[in-house]
């Protein structure tokens, strides 16, 4: 079952890089806590956490560009997509559109869903 999820995320994620674009660049202040890397800390499907490391069979990494463009990487596969900031959260959109938001309207962490599964997400920093 594990299997089969890492690979319909991986699928749905290389999906998505047939759709990128430059869109202008993000200027707002409010969009810069969201620039630079951040990496899956946690997973959960159904109620049953994961490790998600485990569930990838490797890493999960956002990387948000200052040009609107979102790298999504699990290990060495790669997709391009847009990003949009709505306030509220974030909009990622390829061949897919996918939601981010931020638990307890925290700018610490995130959450993605993929495939019914909840991936929450820390800013990576130096």
């Amino acid at each position: 079952m594990k299997r089969l999820l890492v690979l319909l995320i991986t699928i749905q994620l290389l999906v998505l890089s047939g759709c990128s674009s430059s869109s202008s660049k993000k200027d707002d202040a409010d969009t810069e806590f969201l620039l630079g890397s951040w990496f899956a800390k946690e997973a959960s499907y159904a109620g049953t956490q994961l490790d998600p490391e485990e569930l990838f069979d490797g890493t999960f990494h956002l990387y948000f560009d200052d040009n609107g463009e979102c790298t999504m990487a699990i290990d060495q596969n790669r997709a391009i997509v847009k990003w949009e900031y709505t306030g509220d959260g974030v909009t990622l959109t390829g061949d897919d559109t996918y939601k981010i938001t931020f638990p307890d309207d925290s700018k610490e962490r995130l959450i993605i869903v993929v495939n019914n599964i909840d991936i929450l997400m820390e800013k990576y920093e130096d």
